[in-house]
């Protein structure tokens, strides 16, 4: 029987196994750290939520809030439940609570930019810049180009620090927009501040010149244009965009998709209205309907709500839904000139789509043609200079075949409000039909001017390439 050799003995371990074994046990330990920090979370007592306090709150706001405090207390080491109770505060008003509620979400998410970004808003709001600075700094940092808000947290952090004087920092940031988005009204807008700081005019003027046609920056555009050309020795353009800024109407707010995702937690009226406004200037209708249908109930005597919604269907090309919005909002306020006039152009609009629609088609278009006419008329009625009533009731007449009362409405609105491209837009279109083409070409060079970058530009620039050249030129 073959014997069985003995195994040999056991060598000592060498001092670089035993570092070796020593190493792979302090990873293990490491290891087992972080996974009981990840699932049990460190040594940190969460701060006590803060409560809905003062005697003007509204009943409705107090509910809101304490829904989502007690979700807080059951949940305090959720970070959405913290971010949630920041943005039912901020949402209505409510900076200084919003504060602890964001900070504490930040540190148990630390990776999403609106945690910093919202605890940055009430800090420049207050006028304290230089607080901000860090918040907006982790907001950039944390937030990938290809979110929503990505231009907005720069550009506000832009903006922040143009303010306080640094200008490098600030133009970096400017360009880092431009560069990806070169059409963005307020990165242009920003650019052309930019410029003005440092003198340079006629960079101002281009990138100004290009805000024109935006609702967000056209009236501010036209007040820096009108200085840009006295320091250019333009003293004709000066007082021409002077004038325009003074006839145009207030800028709407910046479309900020953070400031839209807490504002979803409004409760006070004016910020549900402003979060409707902000949803369809950023084209969002089906979102705006949202917010806004629910209002016409909550609130049945206040024509906004109808008014709005109205709009949003008209966008969406709801012409029954919208139709029934605006009669609800004119029987509520029949006296608002806006009312009218958007119930003039959704008319037209609808009997254009149906007069393509063979001769029955027209047939009711042509009611629907002299109806607008009619609610045109009603908003002239109570503002005879409302130039966008003007164009509504200029371009029912040509359809109803009465091309000179036509032409006499829609010269008469360019006279009122020759600041919007629009309107110079409309009658350079019925005069070229007309083959007036020298005051035709007129009409579409200075729609261009005042919105260089519309979307119906390319589609003008054609129509001025393929038009006759005027004698002399």
């Amino acid at each position: 029987m073959t014997a069985i050799p003995n195994p040999p003995p056991r060598r000592p371990l060498g001092l670089g196994r035993r570092l070796l074994l020593a190493g792979l046990l302090l990873i293990v330990a490491v290891a087992a750290v972080v996974i009981i920090l990840r699932f049990v979370g460190p040594s940190h007592t969460p701060p006590t939520p803060p409560e809905a306090k003062g005697d003007n709150l509204e009943p409705a706001v107090v509910a809101a809030i304490q829904a989502v405090r007690e979700r807080v207390q059951k949940e305090p080491r959720s970070a959405k439940a913290w971010a949630d109770l920041g943005e039912v505060f901020l949402a209505n008003e409510l900076d200084a609570e919003s504060g602890p509620c964001f900070a504490e979400a930040e540190r148990l998410d630390p990776g999403n930019p609106r945690w910093p970004y919202f605890q940055a808003g009430p800090l420049v709001n207050q006028g304290d810049r230089e607080a901000a600075l860090p918040y907006l700094r982790r907001a950039v940092e944390r937030c990938p180009d290809a979110d929503e808000g990505a231009a907005a947290a720069r550009l506000t952090l832009a903006e922040t620090l143009m303010i306080l004087g640094r200008f490098d920092e600030a133009g970096a940031h400017i360009r880092h927009v431009l560069d990806r988005q070169p059409q963005d009204d307020r990165a242009n807008f920003d650019e052309a501040l930019l410029a003005i700081s440092r003198q340079d005019w006629d960079k101002s003027r281009t990138h100004l010149l290009r805000c024109l046609g935006s609702p967000f920056a056209r009236q501010s555009a036209s007040a820096q244009l009108a200085a840009v050309c006295e320091r250019l020795g333009d003293a004709a353009r000066a007082d021409q965009y002077r004038a325009q800024a003074d006839r145009l109407p207030k800028d709407l707010h910046w479309v900020d998709p953070f400031v839209n995702e807490y504002l979803l937690w409004a409760v006070k009226k004016k910020n549900r209205y402003r979060l409707v406004e902000s949803l369809q200037s950023a084209g969002h209708y089906p979102e705006a309907v949202a917010i806004v249908r629910p209002m016409t109930a909550e609130y049945p005597d206040d024509y906004l709500a109808p008014l709005l919604l109205g709009q949003c269907f008209a966008q969406m090309r709801d012409y029954p839904g919208s139709e029934q919005a605006l009669r609800q909002a004119l029987r509520l306020a029949p006296d608002k000139v806006q009312t009218h006039y958007y119930l003039a152009l959704l008319l037209f609009e609808e009997g254009e789509d149906l007069s393509k629609q063979g001769a029955e088609g027209r047939t009711g278009a042509e009611a629907l043609f002299r109806e607008a006419e009619s609610s045109a008329r009603q908003a002239l009625a109570i503002k005879p200079d409302y130039g966008f009533a003007l164009m509504a009731l200029g371009l029912s007449l040509e359809h109803l075949g009465r091309r000179a009362e036509a032409l006499t409405a829609l010269r008469q609105a360019v006279r009122c409000n020759p600041e919007f491209a629009d309107l110079h837009l409309r009658l350079a279109e019925t005069l070229a039909e007309d083959g007036q083409n020298a005051e035709a070409r007129s009409g579409f060079e200075q729609a261009l001017r005042l919105a260089p970058d519309a979307p119906w530009r390319q589609d003008v620039q054609a129509r001025l390439a393929a038009m006759p050249k005027a004698q002399g030129r």
